[in-house]
């Protein structure tokens, strides 16, 4: 809730409750009162609350300035004193209803605004004192069976009492919620701050990468005359992985020299898990994914770029070393989320661990794992708007679900034609 908001309904409060004690004193207590000045001030704060509803509603996004809130509340303050000046001033109970203007500038504005409305407070109170119309008197058969004056101190009191306990306690729930706020923010940073340290340290190693690489890819081609017939095979596999290692580690410099790699594009889900695949395949041609390409997903896009492809080659990856024979792929659509499930059938986690996966950097592999693939895939999703979960799978074995948001191709076209 904004400031305007706050102020918005707060004089809401106060136009009907200011309303309904004038009715009330003048036809129920039968206390006659000048109803034309004193409508006419609440029709002036009528109008002020119309304008800020106009800002609410149709300028949500507009930042309201101090200027602007201070000017509301000296109309709160003017208006008050002026509905006191027509009703006793300060004989009125209702007079201390002058302090919540000043409980909301304190916590709405500077020191400097503050300070002006309580020296305006301060001046209207003082001439009350003094310049007033007096309060008609209560009839006999009212005078028997009640005092105005208890009366009304009790109602300023149920008011004071509501208002001031209501917005503190709004307070203080924002005040828990910005903590909250903070916490998570901090969070982030930290793990922002873990994946710029692996960030550097992929590209250092990408360069030291290419040496090691070059000599064994000499090695591996004199290696092929040396060798028995039926060994040709195995050396030219190991000869294209190689190859396909050399090419990862261009296009990775190549993606960073050029920053590329914060660029998004959008792709539909057929597309994306398309590339994907082709990849993974380069990588572990051993390995054979199930998946069944639904044309009903083929308007769905998704908005993606290579940290995304890389997470599912990870999860790809894991699942096949966890069931070499069983990787599935499926697609799901709930509301405006894609879920893309990566399957395997090997022999499942302890709930605990699944529950962990993702959030710090826990390895699943013994000492094969660095525990850094999952780690990355969930920032990425982070990043991306999504979220990945891990569940345990009928049967045997772990879904990695991998949640994003939907694009459709109308908003794609409306965005391009703005």
């Amino acid at each position: 809730m904004t400031r305007l908001q706050a102020l918005l309904y707060l004089r809401c409060v106060a136009i009907i409750g200011q309303s309904a004690a004038i009715l009330l004193t003048h036809f129920v207590l039968s206390m006659p009162l000048p109803l034309v000045p004193l409508f006419a001030i609440i029709a002036v704060l009528v109008g002020s609350n119309s304008y800020l509803a106009y800002r609410v509603y149709y300028h949500p996004q507009s930042v309201p300035s101090d200027d602007s809130v201070a000017i509301q509340l000296t109309v709160d303050i003017m208006a008050l004193a002026a509905l006191l000046y027509f009703t006793g001033g300060v004989n009125n109970p209702f007079v201390s209803l002058l302090l919540l203007p000043l409980a909301l500038a304190a916590v709405m504005l500077p020191l400097g605004y503050l300070v002006g409305l309580v020296v305006l407070s301060v001046f209207l109170y003082a001439s009350l004192m003094v310049n007033f119309v007096p309060l008609p008197t209560m009839p006999v058969q009212w005078q028997q069976t009640i005092s105005l004056h208890t009366l009304a101190m009790w109602l300023n009191f149920v008011v004071s009492a509501c208002l001031i306990t209501g917005f503190i306690a709004y307070l203080a729930q924002k005040n828990r919620d910005t903590e909250r706020a903070i916490a998570n923010f901090e969070e982030i940073q930290l793990r922002q701050e873990q994946i710029l340290a692996l960030g550097t340290l992929a590209a250092g190693t990408a360069h030291e990468l290419a040496t090691p690489l070059a000599t064994i890819s000499v090695l591996a081609h004199d290696l092929r005359p040396q060798v028995s017939t039926h060994l040709y095979e195995d050396v030219d596999l190991l000869c294209q992985q190689i190859q396909q290692c050399k090419q990862l580690l261009n296009n990775m410099v190549q993606r960073v020299e050029l920053a590329q790699i914060q660029e998004f594009s959008l792709l539909s889900v057929q597309q994306l898990v398309a590339k994907v695949l082709d990849k993974f395949q380069l990588l572990r041609p051993m390995i054979k994914v199930q998946y069944i390409a639904q044309p009903l997903y083929s308007h769905i896009f998704l908005a993606c770029d290579a940290t995304l492809e890389q997470a599912l080659i990870n999860l790809l990856n894991n699942a096949a070393d966890a069931s070499s024979a069983h990787v599935e792929i499926q697609l799901h659509q709930h509301s405006q989320q894609m879920m893309i499930d990566v399957c395997d059938k090997g022999l499942g986690l302890a709930n605990d661990i699944l529950n962990m996966i993702g959030q710090d950097k826990i390895s699943t592999k013994g000492e094969q794992g660095m525990g850094i693939g999952l780690f990355l895939a969930n920032a990425t999703l982070e990043r991306l708007g999504g979220e990945i979960n891990f569940l345990a799978r009928d049967g045997g074995g772990v879904i990695a679900r991998v949640i994003l948001p939907i694009h459709h191709i109308q908003h794609i076209h409306a965005a391009l034609h703005k």
